[in-house]
């Protein structure tokens, strides 16, 4: 049994994350961040982006334990996870917004290109767990096809 076919509304729900998600990927990736610089500070806007991009992945892990082994959660349930995910992908997507042309077109890129390699991991683990036969999904397949940790063990590495 999939996501897809376990109830409606569980997948309905699972579903318009991933067209918003989609949305705001493709929003990131060809929009600009902030003209301004009025009182940006480098530092915060570090330290806020890699508390954004640690929720992201602490969403993804929520989401693929529950759905790494039967019972699928209840849509109650399903709903919270996919309100919790969407949230860490909005704040993630509106912190790279911040990041002013001031900074410089290259850094400005690699902190885009970033973003957009999270978000397309977390779109990556929805499609599985949406289009899987539930009792096939293992936590060692939801890991390694959700690209989204390793995008996001990346954003340490850029430069500061």
């Amino acid at each position: 049994m999939s996501a897809e076919n376990c109830g409606a509304p569980l997948s309905v729900s699972l579903r318009n994350v991933l067209n918003s998600i989609q949305c705001i990927r493709d929003r990131v990736r060809d929009g600009e961040s902030n003209e301004s610089d009025g009182a940006f500070n480098l530092s915060n806007f570090w330290d806020t982006l890699n508390q954004a991009v640690k929720a992201v992945s602490q969403e993804a892990t929520k989401l693929s334990l529950a759905f790494s082994r039967p019972p699928l959660p209840s849509v109650q349930d399903g709903e919270k996870l996919s309100g919790s995910i969407l949230k860490s992908v909005l704040t993630l997507s509106a912190v790279y917004y911040w990041l002013p042309k001031s900074q410089g077109v290259t850094l400005r890129r690699q902190v885009r290109d970033a973003t957009v390699e999270v978000l397309e991991g977390v779109l990556q683990l929805l499609e599985v767990i949406l289009s899987s036969p539930l009792h096939s999904l293992t936590q060692e397949q939801l890991t390694s096809t959700g690209g989204v940790w390793s995008a996001c063990d990346r954003f340490p590495q850029l430069p500061k």
